[in-house]
């Protein structure tokens, strides 16, 4: 059996966890997770970004285990965060009877590097019978149909599969001669990568939240939490930056601040300021600008 579910964004309680390709849930949906999944089956994730709907990642499941059984394996819980592993193992949480971790294959699972617009287009090609009335827009027809798990046939996962290929089939890499703007987006990782692994260069004892988050607001680079709890946003900009990466990052900052209840910092990574905002930069609050050299030195402006 292959499925369709729906995910929402939780700072605290990232699920599916994307980054080790797991997923968990508990009572009935664990039931059909462990009863009806069987290895080499796909489970495609979708989500809302920006009032409509995304497929952003697809498993292919590798196992599906029973959590008790899962934390009694010690390389599992040596190297898995997803939150039903991490609080089955805390004694002040709360343990349901049926509780499980799904894991897909780490080879042929994938985040997708474009996310698919799950439109109406795509939906009628699949087998979900969606109905489209009047006096209802589009997308809410599809959030309407899929906020519920959906079961896919294989001709629906090789439409979406082959949908993916076809949206990502503009994205060229290493192999191909490269426009200046793949060149910018491949500098841009190398520096997330960079300050993913290095975060003392922005501030003190940063703990990574999450990478790449997508939130109704756009995809925010990197989360991270300081000691005291505070959320701390970076946005990482290639080039100069102006007064709407400033809005931007506020943007990501005001949508944390209601998904955490915490007031977050935001932090900008760039080339510089341009000129004629350097004045009213200087004046920012809760904002801070790092700027970066070719050699991936930081430091503040």
């Amino acid at each position: 059996m292959n499925l369709l579910i729906p995910y929402v964004h939780l700072v605290k309680h990232q699920d599916p966890l994307f980054s080790e390709f797991t997923y968990g849930d508990a009572s009935r949906r664990a039931k059909k997770l462990k009863n009806d999944l069987n290895k080499g089956d796909y489970v495609f994730f979708h989500t809302t970004i920006r009032n409509k709907k995304y497929i952003t990642a697809y498993y292919v499941v590798d196992r599906v285990l029973d959590t008790a059984e899962a934390v009694k394996d010690r390389n599992i819980v040596a190297k898995y965060k997803n939150p039903h592993i991490v609080d089955f193992l805390d004694p002040e949480k709360e343990k349901y009877k049926e509780d499980v971790v799904l894991f897909g294959d780490p080879i042929t699972s994938r985040v997708l590097d474009k996310p698919l617009l799950f439109d109406r287009s795509l939906a009628e090609k699949l087998s979900l019978s969606i109905k489209f009335p009047e006096g209802r827009t589009e997308d809410r027809s599809i959030v309407s149909a899929t906020r519920a798990w959906r079961e896919l046939t294989e001709k629906d996962v090789e439409i979406l599969l082959n949908a993916i290929k076809s949206s990502e089939s503009d994205i060229k890499y290493l192999d191909i001669i490269l426009s200046t703007d793949e060149v910018t987006e491949i500098i841009e990782k190398d520096l997330e990568n960079f300050i993913e692994k290095h975060p003392r260069l922005i501030g003190g004892n940063l703990k990574l939240i999450a990478r790449q988050l997508d939130t109704d607001k756009g995809r925010i680079d990197l989360l991270f939490e300081d000691p005291d709890g505070t959320p701390v946003i970076v946005e990482l900009k290639i080039d100069k930056i102006g007064r709407k990466a400033i809005n931007q990052l506020r943007g990501y900052m005001s949508w944390v601040d209601k998904e955490t209840h915490r007031k977050s910092r935001g932090i900008l990574v760039c080339k510089g300021v341009m000129p004629a905002f350097e004045e009213d930069f200087k004046k920012l609050s809760g904002i801070k600008i790092y700027r970066y050299g070719w050699e991936l030195k930081i430091e503040q402006l």
